[in-house]
């Protein structure tokens, strides 16, 4: 057996009270439908879908978005964007309990898990939004992809000032819209994994408007996107110092983006 898979064993067991369970259903290539943790918290996956126990090992035991590279201050403001069912919403927030989290997840099915797992976490510092991120304000599709909860996109209504296309469908947002979510003027910490959508988010992206946010920390998307690793190095490089860490996929990885000033 591979030494990364002993290691993940290991460490659902110790971090998760049902990780017998877990590791079992890891071994045997089966869905994972909840995490038991040792304080009782239930957090609740979709049944019949995979990527939970990817999510888990990538956000809650490697925190490839946070380790040597942010810490949860009091005060900060956090915007989750691509929460799925909250796992670094609720990691983040529990790890200081005087920041403010603000988690935007736009599939149904993701956000239904979201806001159950929220609450019965019972984390006053978290608020949950049903929205996706996009280039304009406006209204679009969220499709399902293959079977994990990790890979659904996106798709914008083409017509966006129809009255159909504004009655149905995902509310979207601009960059720009968090900071009306938040009331702030600045973000302490962006992270981002929003299958593809990055490459539009950042399109149009001013060095006024990526220069408001301290840090981000990003899963790029060129599989989905051709070229939009490079697009988003030309927004922020400005701004922003860049620390690229290419994934095992092809064509993907994590983007972290510190203020030059910071």
């Amino acid at each position: 057996m591979h030494l990364k898979s002993i290691r993940l064993m290991g460490s659902l067991m110790l971090n998760f009270r049902n990780g017998g369970t877990l590791v079992q259903r890891m071994r045997a290539g089966l869905p994972c439908d909840e995490l038991a943790l040792w304080d009782g918290t239930r957090i609740e996956h979709p049944k019949g879908r995979l990527g939970l126990l990817e999510a888990v090992q990538e956000i809650w035991l490697e925190r490839i978005y946070t380790n040597g590279f942010y810490r949860p201050a009091n005060g900060d403001v956090i915007v989750d964007a691509g929460a799925n069912i909250g796992l670094f919403a609720i990691s983040i927030a529990s790890r200081n309990p005087r920041c403010r989290v603000i988690a935007l997840e736009p599939f149904p099915e993701n956000f239904k898990y979201l806001q159950a797992n929220v609450a019965r976490a019972r984390l006053n510092n978290v608020s949950v939004h049903e929205m996706a991120l996009g280039a304009a304000l406006g209204r679009g599709q969220m499709e399902a992809v293959g079977t994990r909860s990790l890979d659904h996109v996106l798709r914008v209504n083409s017509n966006l000032t129809s009255a159909k296309s504004n009655a149905n469908g995902t509310p979207v947002i601009p960059l720009a819209g968090i900071f009306d979510l938040t009331h702030t003027s600045e973000v302490d910490f962006l992270k981002m994994d929003i299958e593809g959508s990055e490459h539009d988010v950042f399109a149009n992206a001013s060095s006024g408007l990526v220069g408001r946010f301290k840090r981000i920390a990003m899963e790029y998307h060129d599989r989905i996107v051709p070229g939009t690793l490079a697009l988003v190095q030309r927004v922020l490089s400005p701004t922003h110092e860049l620390t690229i860490r290419p994934s095992q996929m092809e064509g993907c990885g994590i983007l972290l983006a510190r203020r030059r000033d910071l």
